[in-house]
Order: C-alpha cells, then sequence, then structure tokens
C-alpha cells in the first residue's frame, strides 16, 4: 500500500468535517434582511401556526388575532402580507434567519434566553401560562398540586421550561411528557378535550380562545405571572424592529385594537338554549321576514328560522365568535358583500342571510340527494365551504363516499383537528377545530321540532 493510500482515507475524513462544518455554517447563518430589502421583494412574510391564535381560515376568511394586527401593519407600510404556516414550532427561529421570513407570529412570550436569538418587538398582549384540565370533582387548584402528576407539553419551549422551575418552586417532582415536535399547543388542548391527557399549559389568551369553543374545559389555576408577549424578529433587522415597535405603541392604545381584543376574546356563547316550540304557528317576531326570504329563493321558512335560532336565539345584536354578528352572524366582510352591518335591520339581516345560504346550497349542486346537500350546505355555513371541501377530499382519498355527509364526509371533518389529517397534501385550509357536525345536527333538530 502507498503512502498516499495510508493517508486517503484521513484526508477524506478532514475533507468531510470541514464540508459538513460549512454545511452548518450556512445553516445557521442569518441572512441580512431588512426593511429595504423587504420593501424591494415587495412582500412581508409571516411566519406562523396554524391556531385561533395566530391564523386560521374561517368561513372563506384569514383570520387570527395576530395575523390581523399585522396586516393592519402591512398596510401601515404599505407592503402586502405574505403568510407561510411552519408545521414544527422548532423550526421557526431557523426559517426566520434563513430569510424564509421575515416576523414570527407565534404567541412568543418575551424571554432573556430567547433575546439571545432572536429579537422581540413591543408586547402586543400580557399574559398568564395557565394549566389546562376538563371540569371534574379533582380539579388542580394549586400549581403545588402538579407534583407527581403527568403534564404534556413541547420539548424545549416556554411551558417546558415553566414547569421545569416550577419544580424547584414547589419543592417536588412533575411528570413532564413531551409530545411530538410537530404538535401545536392547541393540539394538546384537543387531547385533553379527548381523553387522551389530563394536563397541558398554554397561555392565558389561547386557553380562553379554546374555552369559549368547548365551555367544559377549565383553564382558572395560573402556573406563572404575566408575561410579555410580542413577535420575532432577526436580530439584524433593526429598521423592520423600529418601524414595527412604533407601529405597536400607537396600535395598542387605538380603538382598533380595543375593538380586536373584543372580537377573539368577548363573544356570546356558542351554545342555545332550550329550542322555543311553537305557539300556534309562530315562532319568532321576525316570522314574517323569515317566509318573505325564503319565499324568494324557494325555501321552507322554518329552516330558515332554524339557522337563525341556532345562530343567535333570534338576536339581532348578538356578537358572536371572530367578530360575527346578528341574527345570522355574519362575519364583517362577508357582511360587507351582501350590504349587511351590525347596524342593518332584522329584515335585511335576514334576507341577506338566506342570499348566502343559497348560494352556497347552489355551490353543492354535485351532491345528487337533496337532504345530504342541505347538510353540506349547513356546515360550510358554519365553518366555511374550504373546510368541509377539504374534507370532501380527504373522504375521497380514504375510500369514503364524497357525496355523502352522514358518516362519510362528516367523519373527515372530526379529524381536521389532527395534524396527521390537517397538515395531508390533500387539505388546503389547515386545521378546523369547530363544531360542524353539532351544528347540522342541532340546526335538523331545530327544523324537525318545527315542522
Amino acid at each position: 500500500m502507498t503512502r498516499i493510500q495510508k493517508i486517503l482515507p484521513f484526508l477524506l475524513g478532514i475533507f468531510l468535517l470541514i464540508a459538513c462544518e460549512t454545511a452548518t455554517k450556512k445553516e445557521v447563518e442569518v441572512k441580512a434582511i431588512d426593511l429595504k430589502e423587504i420593501q424591494k421583494k415587495g412582500k412581508l412574510t409571516i411566519l406562523t401556526e396554524n391556531s385561533s391564535l395566530s391564523f386560521f381560515e374561517y368561513r372563506e376568511k384569514n383570520l387570527g388575532f395576530e395575523y390581523e394586527i399585522l396586516e393592519a401593519f402591512a398596510k401601515h407600510i404599505g407592503i402586502p402580507l405574505e403568510i407561510k404556516v411552519v408545521p414544527k414550532y422548532s423550526n421557526l427561529r431557523r426559517f426566520l434567519n434563513n430569510g424564509e421570513g421575515d416576523i414570527i407570529a407565534a404567541n412568543l412570550a418575551i424571554t432573556l434566553s430567547g433575546q439571545k436569538k432572536i429579537n422581540f418587538s413591543h408586547p402586543y398582549y400580557y399574559s398568564n401560562q395557565v394549566l389546562v384540565q376538563m371540569k371534574s370533582d379533582s380539579l388542580v387548584l394549586d400549581a403545588s398540586e402538579l407534583i407527581g402528576k403527568e403534564v404534556m407539553v413541547r420539548k424545549n419551549t416556554i411551558y417546558d421550561r415553566r414547569l421545569r422551575a416550577l419544580q424547584e418552586e414547589i419543592g417536588g417532582h412533575i411528570k413532564i411528557k413531551y409530545a411530538k415536535e410537530d404538535l401545536i399547543v392547541e393540539d394538546l388542548i384537543e387531547k385533553v378535550l379527548k381523553g387522551e391527557i389530563k394536563y397541558t399549559i398554554a397561555h392565558e389568551n389561547l386557553a380562553r380562545l379554546s374555552k369559549e369553543e368547548h365551555p367544559k374545559l377549565d383553564i382558572k389555576t395560573k402556573v406563572s405571572f404575566k408575561q410579555r408577549i410580542a413577535f420575532g424578529l432577526r436580530l439584524n433587522s433593526p429598521e423592520l424592529k423600529k418601524k414595527l415597535d412604533e407601529f405597536l405603541e400607537k396600535y395598542c392604545e387605538s380603538e382598533e385594537y380595543n375593538a380586536l381584543k373584543h372580537k377573539y376574546f368577548d363573544f356570546i356563547p356558542e351554545e342555545t338554549g332550550e329550542v322555543v316550540p311553537m305557539a300556534r304557528g309562530k315562532i319568532s317576531q321576525y316570522d314574517k321576514f323569515f317566509k318573505k326570504a325564503a319565499k324568494t329563493a324557494g325555501w321552507d321558512w322554518k329552516f330558515l328560522a332554524a339557522i337563525a335560532y341556532k345562530e343567535s336565539q333570534f338576536n339581532p345584536y348578538a356578537k358572536g365568535a371572530r367578530g360575527a354578528f346578528g341574527i345570522m352572524q355574519f362575519m364583517p366582510n362577508t357582511g360587507n358583500d351582501f350590504g349587511v352591518n351590525p347596524m342593518s335591520s332584522p329584515e335585511v339581516q335576514i334576507t341577506a342571510g338566506m342570499k348566502l345560504i343559497n348560494r352556497i346550497y347552489q355551490s353543492w349542486a354535485s351532491i345528487p340527494d337533496k337532504e345530504q346537500r342541505f347538510k353540506f350546505t349547513l356546515a360550510s355555513y358554519n365553518a366555511g365551504p374550504c373546510h368541509i371541501f377539504d374534507a370532501q377530499a380527504l373522504a375521497k382519498e380514504k375510500g369514503l363516499n364524497p357525496e355523502l355527509w352522514d358518516g362519510n364526509v362528516e367523519l373527515m371533518v372530526e379529524k381536521l383537528s389532527d395534524p396527521d389529517y390537517y397538515r395531508h397534501p390533500e387539505v388546503k385550509c389547515g386545521a378546523y377545530r369547530g363544531h360542524a357536525i353539532k351544528y347540522v345536527e342541532a340546526v335538523i333538530r331545530i327544523y324537525n321540532s318545527w315542522k
């Protein structure tokens, strides 16, 4: 064996080591992209999660508390907003630093350790961490009661660090169980709801949104002091940070911001009371409007009234989730499309509602059975057509009947809260954690009671 042959493996090893180190340096290299470069490329890219607080699709509209704040900021600086949903939380900072996005919107709490890796914006909210559990006779009412109990969180997150610090503070061990990396906080809350785990930790602002959807959740037990919630930026984007901070300082004192907080955190419960019985053929004081609107579309007026009752219990001043309003619970942007707003008369609200429902019904012309078509229509009115189209595509992919709601597409709607399903290539509108299945059942039950 020649001398060169002897040292060749050694040289090859050195070469591979240098190559790996070079690749690692490139991977963690922070790209210098600031406001000037962002303006030049013509869009502000947000890295976010598919959650009720950050970003989601509802009734064909892009929504989210953080999304709407940054949408206002983008308008302020005159640049279109681009959304990039990042499945793995651990990838957010890497995507930010390599230039795939400009701002992280993921309900980030400002921490000293975090400030070494990214910049944080001016805080836009303050929130405690809380224990999420189901209501029962054996509630954990104080953090010290977590000794010996199993709590699931994502590893190396602020919730993980809080639990580890809490162990020291209460002088006892908590069984910290780590979730899969691609699960977000709302996925863990979903596991609590399904009884798969007993406890998880979330920031109170997000937990409140989940509790409004699921009243059986308990989120009263605080496990931290209030923390400052902010957006994340690259360390080398000082001009973008300055511009965003200046905007947030003014915006968080504005009526627009107060209205946004009210929209996301203060609304009527979804659950309706007992079904109103018909008295001598009368259901509500608005029957004549229901009859008139339904007649123009060829619908049974009682079906339209059943939808209105489920939406608002016939309250023209009702305020619902994400800014929904009135008897038919229009979303603001959709209301504009149909010429209706919170100050519109009950007749205008009902007429517009019938037009929207009929438009949705016509969009499901491919469903041959009339009863099934009504169910697709109701589910779309509640969840937005996009989520139902996603469920239909999944049903077809799983060998179910995509034209049958009962026992087929409804099963896939339920699965849209599972990351294994809402991250499927067939799914276009992300996670859905609402109540479309129960909504369809409730409206039909109300309608049948009046037939």
